[in-house]
């Protein structure tokens, strides 16, 4: 007995030490760009990991000054925003046909929808450039959004049939059905209801991903009036020199929405990751 007790201790500090280095590796990038967003650029050269001395809040001040801030944050608001509401509406639909409705037959649809996830956006830049142009969306909210929807839909529908498929019972369904609801009905009185935790973690990874997406915002977008906070915080990149306490004060602002968002959400991020893994 206690050997077995001393082999659990040593794998219980061994996981600990693990776990501590992962926070750590994962806190130092996040800490550093903060501490470095009140540096200007003598301090970062001559002392990139020192606290800074003097501390400058100016770089903050500049970059409301120098940068329409405001309109860049309520663009990727509204980006984030539809793209979620869409995304998360689509997904939720045809994963519960695909769960629930088809089944087994619909093995060469999920195929075909996962394939997407395999498929590097890079690679698709080109052609989703074209088609957005042929039907006049360069340069326009719609375009944009209906870009993101595509890119995220498959992951989204990869995780709201597992999770609808697992956490939703036969027995619920069945017993609408036979008490005369119709399949849109079940789907909305029953199958949502029930897939909160699913659809928050859809929705949670969409935000995320839409909000920090940089590439085809980049090239689908050149009006100011409609650059993302992504590529309003790219204008403080210099041609030839930049200061990178300012840079670093636009990522601790083009952060901070990202943080809050995941903490509010990271309860129900996990219950529907856990809940969708486990058949009841």
């Amino acid at each position: 007995m206690k050997k077995r007790k001393g082999k659990y201790t040593a794998g219980k500090v061994l996981r600990h030490v693990v776990l501590i280095l992962w926070c750590a590796t994962t806190a130092f990038p996040i800490l550093w760009t903060l501490m470095v967003s009140f540096k200007d650029n003598r301090q970062i050269f001559t002392a990139p990991f020192a606290w800074p001395d003097p501390v400058i809040s100016s770089n903050f001040l500049n970059i409301f000054e120098k940068l329409n801030i405001p309109r860049g944050f309520l663009n990727s608001v509204i980006y984030s925003f539809f793209t979620v509401a869409i995304v998360c509406i689509l997904s939720a639909m045809v994963g519960f046909y695909l769960s629930k409705c088809v089944r087994r037959k619909g093995g060469l649809l999920y195929t075909y929808f996962i394939l997407g996830m395999m498929i590097p956006v890079q690679a698709i830049a080109i052609p989703t450039f074209i088609h957005i142009k042929n039907f006049n969306l360069i340069n326009t909210s719609p375009g944009i959004i209906l870009t993101y929807v595509v890119i995220e839909l498959a992951f989204a529908i990869f995780i709201m049939t597992g999770f609808i498929g697992r956490s939703v019972p036969d027995s619920i369904i069945e017993a609408a059905s036979i008490d005369g609801c119709t399949t849109f009905g079940v789907f909305v009185r029953m199958v949502l209801p029930l897939a909160k935790s699913g659809i928050a973690t859809v929705g949670t990874f969409v935000f995320l991903h839409v909000w920090n997406e940089f590439f085809f915002a980049l090239i689908l977008l050149a009006k100011p009036e409609l650059t993302s906070l992504n590529l309003t915080t790219y204008k403080l990149r210099g041609q030839y020199s930049s200061d990178y306490g300012l840079l670093a004060a636009g990522v601790v602002v083009l952060a901070i929405p990202a943080l809050i968002i995941y903490a509010l959400f990271q309860e129900q991020v996990v219950k529907g990751l856990t809940a969708g893994a486990v058949k009841e």
